[in-house]
């Protein structure tokens, strides 16, 4: 038996709802009613209006849970509405041997060789909302601190240009409480030597971009081909990107397959 999760954000309630059908059906709790955690399995989207506290509870109780959210490659709120799926964890961090066709029928790139003479770094922060839910709220702070005092590459930061500021409301649930945006233009990859990230989504396209990536071990899905230790930033690791979208395209569903238990059956049969 499964239970879902709903919080105050209507459209990301359509897929908790998918989920739970194709897994069997079960039981839907709103956060905001919650006392103690239900029984069985629990799935949640996000981390905002009371996801991410329920993420931390079941991590706590040490209750198997369902964490969805965008796709590794896409919007989730974009037909078909992929969506990254993951069982008590953030993200797959982890790469599996899987085939390529899944990859290559609904989420090829266009990868270029390594650019090794780009001289820039990009440092991509969490946002705030992924900061206080991780406690990575000094991450920036670290980050620059220690590339600082391993080389002498410029260093460019840029923030999620969608990245609220966030408060806790009435009843526990982190929540978003304005709108910012720092439009910064488009990123020209042949500048960058290096990206370094928490957990950006945009480490796809720096890797098809050919720049490789310095990255969270936990929670950024390029930590397999990547480098997780900051202090090396002069020598970055060159993985394989085909071997690691492939497995990323296979910890990716859409509505239809959520629906249809697809996804279910592939996240418990990996």
């Amino acid at each position: 038996m499964i239970a879902g999760i709903h919080t105050t954000k209507p459209r990301t309630q359509r897929y908790i709802d998918a989920f739970v059908k194709g897994a069997g059906g079960g039981e839907i709790h709103h956060f905001r009613n919650l006392r103690k955690l239900p029984e069985g399995e629990l799935v949640m989207y996000g981390i905002l209006a009371g996801s991410g506290e329920v993420y931390k509870w079941c991590e706590k109780e040490q209750k198997v849970f369902y964490f969805m959210d965008h796709g590794y490659f896409t919007n989730a709120h974009d037909k078909p509405h992929w969506l990254r799926i993951t069982k008590n964890k953030h993200c797959q961090n982890v790469m599996q041997q899987k085939p390529a066709d899944r990859y290559e029928k609904y989420f090829k790139q266009d990868i270029k060789q390594w650019n090794k003479k780009g001289h820039k770094i990009l440092v991509l922060p969490p946002t705030n909302a992924m900061a206080n839910s991780f406690s990575a709220e000094n991450w920036l702070a670290n980050t620059l601190k220690t590339l600082k005092d391993n080389t002498d590459r410029p260093i460019v930061v840029r923030e999620k240009p969608y990245n609220p500021t966030i408060t806790v409301d009435e009843v526990g649930a982190t929540v978003k409480v304005d709108k910012p945006t720092n439009h910064q233009g488009k990123i020209d990859w042949s500048e960058y030597y290096a990206t370094v990230t928490y957990n950006s989504n945009t480490l796809v396209a720096s890797l098809s971009n050919g720049v490789p990536v310095f990255c969270d071990p936990k929670n950024c899905a390029a930590a397999p081909i990547s480098e997780t230790d900051f202090s090396r930033i002069e020598t970055p690791k060159y993985g394989d990107r085909v071997a690691l979208f492939s497995s990323l395209a296979y910890n990716n569903w859409n509505m239809e397959e959520m629906t249809n238990g697809t996804a279910w059956r592939m996240i418990n049969e990996s």
